[in-house]
């Protein structure tokens, strides 16, 4: 089976700890990290002085890349390490959509991703105990979706 695994900024091991005791070892695990083009593209709506110079806008792609790329290496390192095959992919775009087209491209079985990247903001039970992503995810993907909510 393949499933790919929303990697996002915090809980990425987690992720791959709670996902191990259910994943097969003949499981393809796709980890990828998207970084949100969103607030970019409301950064280019500001006017004056506050718009980034094109300089700005190459130092933040590379830290965005570089935070992204140290997410994905820790989580296929803790992979490696529970015996899971795993690959990496770091996309742009809006993670919600990014996802459901990448699970069609790849004919994956199964979407996992945590109900919120900070839980502790949200409910646990209730409309907003899952994020805009894992609530579009939902509404639009064919595959299976997991939404790992945090532990009590």
């Amino acid at each position: 089976m393949r499933i790919v695994c929303a990697i996002g900024a915090r809980r990425g091991v987690e992720l791959i700890q709670r996902i191990a005791p259910i994943a097969r070892p003949s499981d393809e695990l796709v980890l990828v990290h998207i970084i949100d083009t969103g607030p970019r593209h409301d950064l280019n709506h500001l006017g004056g002085t506050l718009r980034p110079h094109h300089f700005q806008r190459e130092e933040l792609n590379a830290a965005e890349e570089d935070s992204g790329r140290a997410m994905l290496e820790e989580s296929v390192g803790e992979a490696r390490r529970l015996g899971l095959n795993s690959t990496t992919r770091l996309e742009r775009g809006r993670p919600e959509q990014v996802l459901v087209s990448m699970a069609k491209e790849l004919g994956a079985q199964m979407i996992v991703l945590l109900a919120h990247e900070n839980p502790r903001a949200h409910p646990l039970q209730g409309p907003p105990s899952v994020g805009h992503t894992a609530r579009f995810i939902i509404d639009h993907a064919l595959a299976d979706v997991m939404v790992l909510r945090e532990r009590p």
